[in-house]
């Protein structure tokens, strides 16, 4: 195998880019303040050390806008205790000819207009709260979006002014009307006859951007996020909402309509849907169970809705709202509704792609497992084409193929398209040939690392070397996965970072020029 060493500066990888790449150095002039954050580290494609741009706390994900323009999701997330909450920020990153940093800019949120609901942490500020996540790029690298999954919310980005332009909450969904199981009576039935009072946030995770007819489109994976720490911890089952008398918080209707359906454990965030008298009278829950695509704006224009639940208890009733689980015997696969009170399926990972004059959504369901095909050419009519799911349940867990999809990205090699997928659960990445229908054919499969262990997560392609780039957290790396044969896909090397950072999070592929997001040690 081939080893890239990366030897500069240390801190946890969060994410990793190629774009095209010089090595001549010249002298420059760089405005680069040092802000106490996190670094993007900028090396050759051969691994050798370019330049360092400091940017925000905990640099989430960074993405190439053109070959001298970089914009960087800087997350700050709180610690553990929360007594420490750094503020969420971009950074943009301006590169001279020879790509070292010739300007970095980084922005909060204080001064960022905000229109419509965005969840706040109570006693938090908004700068402090918002947790920029996942970044979109138009086609043309004049707007970028930002997922701010938390607080179920986006934020708009000027590229050309380097700018955060707005904060738009993305509402939610009433579930009365929508066919969703949130039962876990031990059938697959999904019911459109939910309390009146039960809500869904959005809450996107990876977000892509697309254009029809001059115009731009965001679509989203509606996957659903909670917080989960030691000062602070939002999620929590409907019927453990407590008075300060300690009886229940909940309206007397909605305490009947939850024990009338068996939802009394359902999964909800206990800073929302309280009156004056501190009586829960609405419910809200993480995630949606869907694809949004709404337009430049934010605004929505198509949801799936409860398409989602219902192909999926028609066509695996047996194994509907499943999830992988463990204990001291092993791995196995929980049974019917293990996931219905909490965030179904979570439709997570997302990847997208132009075929001849179709545009196709790909979207991976992390817990059910399976890969959701939709026709997005009209934005506003799209059409399910097909799931794919091969998992095979009657296998132990370690031995039923492609588990938990994580990260997708999509390519054209020698003429033919291609869905590459990193399954965190399964440790494996598998590859798909794209027909023109946009279809999944099923080519080959690859193990990068031991179950359950996070040794595939982010996947990108580098047509240059025809190689896949993957995160791999159980063993610090980025694994590089030739898919030059594309029926028999094989690890052909990694990049170490083991040496300077303590883990990995995302990586990015284009050209030559390789960004790497890190944070700093404690």
């Amino acid at each position: 195998m081939k080893k890239l060493a990366l030897t500069a500066l240390a801190g946890a990888v969060s994410s990793v880019l190629l774009t095209g790449c010089q090595t001549t150095q010249t002298a420059q002039t760089v405005v680069n303040p040092d802000i106490g954050g996190g670094q993007v580290l900028l090396y050759s494609a051969d691994g050798q050390f370019i330049d360092a741009a400091n940017v925000g706390h905990l640099p989430d994900m960074v993405r190439f806008v053109s070959a001298s323009k970089l914009v960087v999701a800087n997350e700050g997330e709180p610690s553990d205790d929360y007594r420490l909450d750094p503020e969420g920020s971009v950074s943009f990153i301006t590169l001279s000819d020879d790509k070292k940093v010739a300007q970095v800019s980084t922005q909060g949120f204080a001064n960022v207009p905000v229109s419509g609901r965005v969840r706040i942490k109570p006693g938090s500020t908004l700068k402090e709260d918002l947790e920029p996540e996942y970044i979109a790029v138009n086609k043309d690298g004049s707007r970028a979006w930002v997922s701010l999954q938390e607080n179920n919310a986006i934020g708009l980005i000027d590229l050309n002014a380097e700018k955060i332009t707005e904060v738009k909450g993305l509402g939610e969904v009433r579930w009365r009307g929508q066919a969703v199981d949130l039962s876990d009576d031990g059938k697959a039935q999904p019911v459109q006859s939910n309390p009146e009072n039960i809500y869904a946030l959005y809450q996107p995770d990876t977000i892509a951007s697309y254009r029809v007819n001059g115009k731009d489109y965001l679509v989203t994976a509606n996957e659903g996020d909670d917080r989960e720490y030691d000062g602070w911890e939002d999620y929590i089952k409907a019927k453990k909402l407590k008075n300060s008398q300690g009886g229940s918080a909940l309206s007397a209707e909605l305490q009947q309509q939850l024990s009338a359906q068996k939802s009394e454990s359902l999964r909800v965030f206990r800073d929302m849907g309280q009156d004056n008298d501190g009586v829960y009278r609405q419910l809200y829950m993480a995630g949606t169970r869907s694809f949004s695509i709404r337009d430049m704006n934010g605004e929505l224009i198509f949801d799936s809705g409860s398409e989602f639940e219902q192909t999926l208890a028609s066509i695996l009733p047996q194994q509907f709202n499943s999830r992988v689980d463990g204990d001291e015997e092993g791995f196995f696969f929980e049974g019917i509704d293990a996931r219905s009170l909490k965030k179904g399926a979570e439709p997570e990972a997302l990847a997208l792609a132009e075929i001849g004059t179709r545009h196709f959504a790909y979207i991976g369901l992390e817990k059910q497992g399976g890969i959701f095909v939709y026709d997005i050419t009209n934005p506003y009519q799209p059409r399910q084409v097909e799931y794919f799911n091969d998992i095979n349940y009657e296998q132990k867990p370690e031995n039923a193929g492609d588990l938990e999809p994580e990260g997708m990205v999509t390519f054209e090699q020698n003429g033919v398209p291609y869905l590459a997928v990193a399954n965190e659960m399964s440790a494996t990445v598998s590859l798909y040939q794209l027909g023109a229908d946009g279809r999944l054919n099923k080519l080959s499969s690859v193990s990068l690392g031991n179950f359950d262990e996070g040794a595939a997560e982010i996947i990108d392609y580098n047509p240059e070397n025809q190689m896949l780039y993957v995160t791999n957290g159980e063993l610090k790396r980025v694994d590089m996965v030739s898919t030059s044969d594309p029926e028999a896909i094989s690890i052909s090397g990694f990049i170490d970072f083991s040496e300077h950072a303590d883990d990995l999070q995302s990586v990015s592929v284009k050209d030559g020029v390789v960004a790497i997001a890190v944070s700093r040690r404690d």
